[in-house]
């Protein structure tokens, strides 16, 4: 399998800080994204610090994982095993940034979303907490491309659209988009999600973004950006272009990456 990355992350046009944090880990075939918030600078220690923790995690845990996973025949119990390290190193990060926020009293409140991408026996895994988010674009036998969330925003909005009290139309049109109801470090606990998709396919490019790009596009304009912007080398950079053109009202990180060998 290889796999090729491109991230770029900018503080937009209002803020002069970025709270915002990416890690590329190709050795790994590991990729996060996180967005932090807390007072003062807090905000950017809460994303850094989940990400190095869960790089951390990896570091000490990743080859004991893989041995585990090696003894399973199933399938299945591979991919929850998986799951589960995933999940964990989610958990980890949490307590780490909960326990520095409860000893540092101008940290203490701060918090961060994070969205992984893990890929393991030509599986993707993503794993995450909060409303930064994965997107897949994928071309089908005609060579023609198409686009799909993969992950389910911890939001308020998306709670209320699950609880059918709103439609994902009235969605889009309220001011309280940045709601989040799960953050890594806010409490003690944390419960991440994680899925897994069946199969890779060539050409496959996955992003991972904040929630400063994607609250400006519907999810059709997402995907025609994949189509208008071809080269991958500058397909980050050019959409990073796009969200500040658009306002830039908010930090914006992206990362992309693309499976080009199975």
């Amino acid at each position: 399998m290889k796999i090729v990355c491109k991230g770029e992350t900018n503080p937009g046009k209002v803020r002069t800080n970025n709270e915002d944090y990416f890690g590329c880990y190709d050795n790994y075939f590991l990729y996060i994204v996180a967005d932090g918030m807390g007072g003062h600078n807090a905000g950017e220690v809460a994303s850094k610090l989940t990400v190095e923790s869960i790089k951390e995690y990896f570091d000490e845990n990743y080859k004991n994982m893989l041995k585990s996973a090696k003894s399973d025949t199933s399938h299945q119990k591979v991919d929850l095993a998986i799951i589960d390290f995933l999940v964990k190193a989610i958990k980890y990060a949490n307590k780490v940034v909960y326990t520095r926020a409860q000893k540092n009293q101008e940290e203490s409140g701060m918090g961060s979303t994070v969205i992984l991408l893990f890929f393991s026996h030509n599986k993707p895994f993503i794993a995450w907490v909060g409303d930064s988010r994965c997107y897949l674009s994928r071309t089908d036998k005609d060579v023609k491309r198409s686009i799909s969330l993969i992950s389910t925003d911890h939001s308020l909005v998306q709670e209320q659209i699950k609880e059918k009290l709103i439609t994902q139309e009235d969605a889009d049109k309220y001011n309280i988009k940045d709601i989040i109801t799960r953050a890594v470090g806010f409490n003690s606990e944390v419960e991440p999600d994680c899925v897994t998709l069946k199969e890779l396919v060539k050409d496959d490019i996955f992003m991972l973004c904040s929630d400063g790009y994607y609250r400006y596009y519907k999810l059709i304009e997402i995907g025609n950006m994949f189509i208008t912007n071809s080269d991958f080398e500058s397909l980050s950079n050019k959409m990073i272009e796009t969200a500040l053109n658009s306002g830039g009202e908010d930090n914006v990180t992206i990362v992309t990456v693309k499976l080009v060998e199975l």
